[in-house]
């Protein structure tokens, strides 16, 4: 079994063991954990378009939905499964901000990670702070991306 299929299915047990996602408003109550899944065919194609040809046809991913920038509106969260992305951290991460014609042409990036992704409450620039399982570090939006 490769290491994509391992952190597929490490994922898909994950969300079946009770992580949800929140309603609306939740936000202001504490963190609220990604759950990832298959992504849509929509989803994929708006994933794949904004990664570029270069990289769209190589990256199968996992797909969750948060409202990073707090518009009311579903972004896609997703993360790679290629083992050419994904090493002794993790995989890459990224997201698809919802817009109202449906989704941005570009990505942004986001940390390295095999672990629970959480978005804050907090909200810096725009966006929600993010923090990975119980790590210290929050990641914080600077205008242009999460550090």
């Amino acid at each position: 079994m490769n290491i994509s299929r391992i952190f597929a299915a490490w994922v898909l047990t994950l969300a079946a063991g009770g992580i949800a996602t929140a309603a609306p408003g939740a936000m202001s109550r504490g963190p609220v954990a990604v759950k990832f899944g298959e992504p849509t065919r929509a989803e994929s194609a708006a994933i794949k378009r904004a990664l570029g040809p270069e990289l769209a046809d190589e990256l199968p991913v996992l797909v969750g939905h948060a409202d990073l920038n707090g518009d009311g509106r579903s972004d896609l969260i997703f993360s790679t499964l290629s083992q050419d992305y994904c090493g002794a951290l993790g995989c890459d991460t990224g997201a698809v901000l919802a817009i109202a014609t449906g989704y941005a042409s570009r990505i942004i990036s986001l940390a390295v990670s095999s672990d629970t992704m959480f978005i804050l409450p907090s909200v810096h620039n725009g966006m929600h702070d993010i923090r990975y399982g119980n790590a210290r570090h929050i990641f914080v939006w600077d205008g242009r991306t999460y550090r």
